[in-house]
């Protein structure tokens, strides 16, 4: 009886659905905050990530957009993000960086969507 009860138990617990770790966001910059880098995660069931960022300058405010369709098999992505413009292999850094918020916009393969926003002072 004992045998039949912990097969049963065990049937039970491997057939549920496993919940996936809910899709995380992260930044972090460089030393200099010339660079951000931002982290994606638990992205096994997200179909699309979209993202903005914004953040305060000595003399303004600025803002990147960016998004992609994942795969199937995506676990995690980085991007490293200039904080400032480049042309013709010249870059020049914005001063001052500060205060900045990434909002993300994951969209899920089930349906729904789920948003997390993170911040940097």
């Amino acid at each position: 009886m004992k045998f039949i009860l912990a097969l049963g138990l065990a049937l039970f617990f491997s057939a549920s659905p496993v919940w996936a770790a809910s899709p995380a966001a992260s930044l972090r910059t460089d030393n200099l905050r010339r660079y951000v880098y931002l982290t994606f995660a638990n992205l096994t069931g997200v179909s699309r990530v979209n993202y903005t960022l914004v953040y305060n300058t000595r003399t303004n405010q600025k803002g990147i957009e960016g998004g992609w369709k994942t795969t199937s098999r995506s676990r995690s992505a980085t991007r490293r993000q200039i904080l400032g413009t480049c042309s013709s292999g010249k870059c020049v850094f914005q001063s001052g960086v500060r205060n900045l918020q990434l909002d993300v916009t994951f969209t899920l393969r089930r349906g729904g969507t789920v948003n997390v926003t993170k911040s940097l002072p």
